[in-house]
C-alpha cells in the first residue's frame, strides 16, 4: 500500500508492505529519494499510516530525520 502525506510541508510517500506477524516494513520518499525506512508493528493495515506519520515526526522532532 502506499500513501502520500505532508510532513512539515513536504509531500512524502509511505510505501508499506506486510512482513508478518502483524509487522509492516516502511519506506518513506521524498520524490525518488528514500529519506528513511523501518519497520511498524499494527493489528490493521488502517493503522499502518498512523504509525508511520507519528513514527516520521518523532525522528524530524528529535532530530535523527531531516527533510
Amino acid at each position: 500500500m502506499e500513501q502520500n502525506i505532508e510532513v512539515n510541508g513536504r509531500e512524502l510517500n509511505f510505501a508499506t508492505t506486510y512482513d508478518g506477524d502483524s509487522q509492516y516494513n516502511v519506506q518513506v520518499r521524498s520524490g525518488e529519494k528514500v529519506v528513511t525506512m523501518f519497520k511498524i508493528a499494527a493489528d490493521e493495515e488502517n493503522d499502518v499510516f498512523t504509525a508511520a506519520l507519528a513514527h516520521v515526526k518523532a525522528d524530524i522532532e528529535m532530530g535523527n530525520l531531516k527533510i
